[in-house]
């Protein structure tokens, strides 16, 4: 006689068991906390109206970070010109190479 997979001992049926699995994991909970932070943010601008969000919200946010992302791309110029320097002497394979050393290197950098 088989059983009913609902009556399956320990409660829980496997497809359910990893459906809740599924939908308490790390990203499911990160994916519902975008998903609200946008119905939020579609939310207020229904309800204060686009406008007045450009005119109080975004254009003071890019007045206040315009000149610093300005200022970090002009001083960032010597070092874009080196590797781009570096990336047009190299060979195909050496670049292929150089090119993972500098993703590897990044990822260190920013993961510290």
């Amino acid at each position: 006689m088989e059983i009913p997979e609902d009556d399956q001992p320990g409660g829980r049926s496997p497809r359910r068991t990893s459906l809740v699995g599924l939908a308490t994991s790390r990203p499911a909970r990160l994916f519902y906390i975008v998903v609200g932070t946008a119905g939020l943010i579609a939310l207020a601008v229904a309800v204060v109206g686009p406008r007045r969000i450009e005119r109080k919200v975004y254009w003071p946010l890019r007045d206040a970070v315009e000149p610093r992302a300005e200022k970090l791309w002009a001083e960032t110029r010597p070092v874009r010109e080196q590797i781009a320097a570096l990336l047009e002497n190299v060979s195909p394979s050496g670049r292929t190479r150089l090119v993972s050393s500098l993703q590897s290197w990044i990822g260190r950098f920013t993961a510290s």
